[in-house]
């Protein structure tokens, strides 16, 4: 009697293997989707003069997405901010550019501060294929800016070891057209309801020159 209610409860078991083992699935996957959605949060950097509470959006380092070879000790990597909205972050931004040297402890920030957004940023080279500074093109994030609706650009020169900073020009609705050689870069942009043309010395990014090429109804 004994061993017959033994096979029945073996069978009885048997037969519940394959539901326990789908149960065991499911809550395998929903473990891992719960782990995998919700992403970490991403390391933060710290701007010069600022202190971390006081931060309103994540600022992390990227490696720059264009081809800037500084050589072996000096790396630029560009400064990414990214807000966060309920439990997602918003698309993120290019907010600086930093340099780091293998014989500095520090970094060295471009821009002093972090109220704008590089929609642009190229390599100026000469005929040798030698990096004679950096070509960047940044919109104001500030709250003014936002408020009036227009998105004017700046245009600055950045030194290849980023050393100096200046801006070219300002207030630039589109630039149309950018070439440069080891002396000189040329500017081709619209402002207001004019084309013109800027050129800009590539030793102390000096404006030589900039005039007006047409005008747009």
């Amino acid at each position: 009697m004994k061993t017959a209610r033994l096979f029945v409860n073996l069978r009885r078991f048997n037969a519940l293997l394959p539901s326990l083992a789908l149960l065991l699935m499911a809550v395998a996957f929903a473990w891992a989707a719960l782990t995998t959605d919700k992403p970490s949060p991403p390391k933060t950097v710290v701007p010069p003069g600022q202190s971390e509470g006081s931060i309103s959006d994540v600022l992390e380092l990227r490696k720059l997405d264009v081809d800037l070879d500084f050589g072996p000790k000096l790396v630029m990597l560009k400064v990414i901010s990214k807000k966060k909205s309920s439990s997602m972050y918003d698309n993120p931004e290019i907010r600086n550019l930093v340099f780091v040297s293998d014989d500095s402890e520090t970094m060295k920030w471009v821009f002093p501060t972090q109220d704008q957004e590089l929609v642009s940023v190229h390599p100026l080279k000469n005929a040798a294929n030698e990096i004679k500074g950096i070509y960047v093109e940044s919109v104001a994030k500030s709250s003014e800016a936002k408020a009036s609706g227009f998105h004017l650009s700046s245009i600055y020169l950045v030194s290849a070891d980023g050393s100096s900073l200046k801006k070219v020009l300002s207030d630039v609705d589109e630039v149309v057209n950018r070439r440069n050689d080891a002396h000189k870069l040329r500017l081709i942009y619209k402002k207001q309801n004019t084309v013109r043309m800027a050129q800009i010395d590539m030793q102390d990014f000096k404006v030589l020159s900039d005039r007006e090429l047409a005008k747009m109804n």
